[in-house]
């Protein structure tokens, strides 16, 4: 199994749940960017994903080539229902694949759909390509190792084990043999990280790493225009981007206001994302008002691009106090690119990007402290921030840039396709 040449035009099918706009994150705005990129590149492009579940949702209309026919993976460990949902995801697969006819399918966010979707392709001739947001490969690695619908387990009683091969026939039997309970890894599979800490996260959790290649994520920068404040406001203004989250570390943001506060440096903080746990966001607002911070802090439901370039530009700094060890935020370089200085607990592949005290400052995690004496002495140097504001948006530019992100995944490509896998 060899890769075209992707210096010709190229039929490839994207296959992935939360495609924009209705996404998940920087992961799904990837996807988008390097589909929108590729098309511009000549190659035709197909991408099958998730049907919207917003009723009366108008944002679809104009898609192109966008298949909106797939289901999102149902909660629930009952294996009857599982394999019926499987049966009827890989029927819409494989009726796209006999109509697209892709010389390369194109692997994102996969563990929002059915399980079964990766087997089914492992047995298929297309070449396959996965882009790993930070936990695909590991995720998918693991259900290779422990075969749909049931873990393997040596040292249960015959029966079960009888009954679990009798239900696994049957999934065969009623897919048509497109359900492969038990399957084998897909060797000639290409995976493509946009960050080392990614790739040896990957690798340290027994993910197959084989065949893997590092290609740093690129921005596209016209989307984020460069500004520099003539001066640094009064209250500094600071933004939080994140999912609100524990892990996202928003109440770090808090506390770095309140920190501010007590060295006589006035803020103001907006945390924007999505809430995904009610609980913490209840947790938020109460250390908010237990802390007299509510006139000083803002938060605010997950806001577009376009909204989230203007207001970079209109804040002095971004503070990146997520604790995840691994994927590849966008935040970092949508900041360093729009002259919003960055200070970053150097997670989520910002310390890959992050030259400390040159392009943004890389702080100690959970170090409030230290963040709130960069920000008191930036309001003290504003030379020294006009500088690093500068030195950040030109390493976006040489460095970071989507076309040569789009042109390093082309020649990775190619290359891989002129040795047999």
């Amino acid at each position: 199994m060899s890769f075209p040449h992707l210096n010709k035009k190229t039929t490839i099918l994207f296959i992935t749940a939360y495609y924009p706009p209705h996404h998940g994150g920087g992961f799904g705005l990837r996807c988008r960017d390097v589909a929108e990129g590729l098309r511009r590149r000549g190659h035709s492009l197909t991408i099958l994903t998730n049907r919207c579940a917003l009723r009366g949702c108008c944002e679809h209309q104009s898609e192109e080539r966008t298949l909106r026919l797939l289901a999102l993976r149902p909660a629930g460990d009952n294996p009857l229902r599982q394999i019926l949902f499987d049966r009827r995801e890989l029927l819409q697969v494989e009726r796209v694949i006999r109509q697209v006819q892709p010389r390369v399918i194109y692997l994102w966010h996969m563990q929002n759909l059915s399980n079964a979707i990766l087997p089914f392709l492992a047995g298929q001739p297309t070449p396959l390509i996965l882009d790993d947001g930070g936990s695909e490969l590991i995720y998918l690695s693991r259900l290779q190792k422990r075969g749909l619908y049931f873990y393997k387990n040596a040292d249960e009683p015959r029966l079960k084990t009888w009954l679990k091969r009798l239900v696994k026939t049957g999934a065969r039997l009623v897919s048509g043999g497109r359900i492969v309970p038990d399957w084998q890894w897909p060797e000639g599979m290409r995976v493509l990280f946009n960050s080392p800490s990614a790739l040896e996260h990957a690798r340290a959790q027994g993910g197959f790493a084989r065949n893997s290649s590092v290609v740093p994520s690129g921005l596209d920068i016209a989307r984020f225009p460069f500004k520099a404040a003539p001066r640094i406001h009064t209250p500094v203004k600071i933004i939080l981007p994140a999912r609100i989250k524990e892990q996202k570390g928003c109440l770090d943001g808090i506390l770095l206001v309140e920190e501010l506060r007590r060295r006589g440096v006035p803020a103001q903080l907006l945390i924007i994302g999505e809430a995904q746990s009610a609980a913490y966001l209840a947790l938020l607002r109460r250390e908010v008002e237990a802390r007299h911070l509510s006139g000083q802090v803002d938060i605010r439901p997950m806001a577009g691009q376009d909204e989230m370039s203007r207001l970079y530009r209109e804040h002095d700094f971004c503070f990146f106090p997520s604790s995840f060890k691994t994927g590849f935020s966008r935040v970092p370089l949508e900041a360093m690119a729009s002259g919003c200085l960055l200070l970053t607990y150097g997670n989520e592949g910002s310390r890959e990007v992050v030259q400390d005290g040159a392009t943004g400052y890389l702080l100690p995690e959970g170090d409030v402290a230290a963040a709130a004496e960069r920000v008191h002495a930036s309001t003290l140097d504003h030379a020294g921030y006009l500088r690093i504001l500068s030195t950040a948006r030109r390493q976006v530019e040489e460095s970071n840039s989507l076309e040569d992100y789009l042109q390093k995944v082309e020649a990775l490509l190619t290359r891989a396709g002129e040795t047999p896998s």
